[in-house]
């Protein structure tokens, strides 16, 4: 009797799993794998946190697994250039009938997932693949004339008319026949493989986990959900639900959180805004399938890659590690270094002052942020990044710019939250700690590195060298 296969990748769950689930449907023995690939971690700029991240919620995955009488075996191949050919042996020498995978998007990963299938056909082994990642399906929200959405606003409008009902959640299987199956040579202890070391703290900070996520959701829904209009751009409040790490690894689907808006909130402003979020991550994720040069460091708009971006390593390396003498600016960038992550609102602000204030090249910015973040997902990063340089499609307008000191103020009134990252400025008053004077600032924090007005100015001009475009 031929076995499934089920190949976990970014769906590290039992439930609401669209591949385990039909894996399980068929009556047949089930077996799972799980293919690290660390060159090609290294290669997408995957951040220690989240690889460490997958890693923890693997060991869980394996329980829960196994608590279904189904074994995930771990193995290990460099790139994804290695992985058809591993999967071949596998299915041959498992005596594989149908292989199930979700998914993915970018497209490293879709010229691997066409390999593999390819090399099912050519060993006659089944494969079937599912739509996971997303609320609405590829290429199913379209514009009257049948092409994509350009712009966020109708985009949304035509998603939320497709998901007025809750949407399909898969159980949980129920407990499988035990099998075994023989160990290859080329399978490994999930501690044997590569795993990055990160901090007692940041593993505190993002436990691991199916019931972590769903308790995640239950809480938010309780109460910060309602007060998310309000709440969700004070970066001092817990009034984002921080479900991105979860999301973005699979942990929780974004089926099952989606209809926990629904299904535990009365809906208002509130709810409506913080699913606008959520058809956020849905734009850029289908703009990544729709446009697939913005996957190699290409920008949405062709003519802003005719920008005369500036290269200054030692700006660059300030505002990495959050030493460019603006406090707002600082602290958020000293949160992404201590949590693996960074308030939303921080996200915009950070990514102008380097894409626009200092004129550096964005995909600088985009790179450091997917080395560093829990959440690091390649449409999402992306999308926000080309939408605060202005390169990306309903990017923000490039004479459009935040200026840190506004947004501390507005956002940050009585510098709370820049107290709690740069503690040398805590002694200042609420009004001076958004920008110290010279004589108030301390020896130990640095001059502000460029004047935000001469700054602004000269990003205009550069923008308007290409201003015969009228889509910039």
């Amino acid at each position: 009797m031929g076995h499934q296969l089920v190949w976990f990748r970014n769906d590290l769950r039992v439930s609401d799993n669209p591949a385990l689930y039909h894996a399980c449907q068929q009556q047949n023995p089930v077996s799972a794998i799980y293919i690290a690939t660390p060159e090609q971690w290294r290669d997408h700029d995957d951040a220690d946190v989240k690889i460490d991240f997958w890693h923890r919620n693997l060991a869980c995955l394996k329980n829960s697994l196994a608590e279904l009488n189904i074994e995930l075996h771990f193995f290990q191949v460099n790139n994804y250039q290695q992985v058809p050919n591993l999967i071949s042996t596998i299915c041959q020498q498992w005596d594989i009938e149908r292989l199930h995978f979700n998914d993915e998007y970018p497209v490293n990963e879709r010229f691997r997932d066409q390999q593999v299938m390819a090399v099912c056909g050519q060993i006659s082994v089944e494969y079937q693949h599912y739509n996971d990642q997303l609320l609405l399906p590829p290429g199913s929200v379209r514009t009257k004339s049948d092409t994509p959405f350009k712009v966020f606003t109708p985009f949304s409008k035509q998603a939320k008319q497709q998901l007025e009902q809750s949407l399909y959640l898969y159980p949980a299987p129920i407990k499988q026949t035990a099998i075994n199956v023989t160990t290859l040579t080329q399978a490994s202890q999930l501690t044997e493989l590569t795993w990055p070391i990160v901090s007692d703290d940041i593993k505190a900070f993002w436990p691991e986990g199916e019931q972590h996520a769903f308790a995640r959701v239950a809480k938010f829904c309780r109460q910060p959900i309602r007060d998310y209009k309000q709440s969700r751009d004070i970066p001092s409040l817990g009034g984002t639900s921080r479900l991105s790490p979860y999301l973005a690894s699979g942990i929780i689907s974004v089926r099952q959180v989606w209809n926990a808006s629904w299904q535990y909130c009365e809906p208002n402003d509130s709810v409506q805004t913080w699913q606008n979020e959520l058809l956020w991550r849905e734009f850029y994720k289908h703009i990544l399938i729709d446009y697939p040069e913005v996957s190699r460091h290409k920008p949405w708009k062709p003519l802003t890659d005719n920008i005369d971006w500036r290269y200054d390593e030692q700006q660059l390396q300030a505002w990495q590690q959050g030493q460019t003498g603006f406090p707002l600016i600082d602290a958020a960038m000293r949160q992404l270094l201590a949590r693996g992550w960074m308030h939303n609102r921080l996200r915009m602000v950070v990514a102008m002052f380097l894409s626009k204030h200092l004129l550096i090249d964005w995909r600088l910015g985009e790179c450091w942020f997917m080395q560093q973040l829990i959440d690091g997902d390649l449409a999402a990063n992306n999308g926000g990044w080309q939408w605060s340089a202005s390169t990306g499609t309903d990017s923000v307008p490039y004479f459009r710019i935040f200026n840190p000191v506004t947004q501390s103020k507005r956002f940050d009134p009585q510098g709370t939250f820049i107290r709690h990252y740069v503690p040398e400025l805590a002694h200042l008053s609420d009004k001076e700690i958004h920008m110290p004077s010279d004589a108030n600032r301390p020896q130990n924090y640095p001059k502000p590195m460029v004047d935000l007005s001469d700054g602004r100015q000269r990003a205009l001009a550069a923008f308007k060298l290409l201003a015969t475009d009228s889509t910039i």
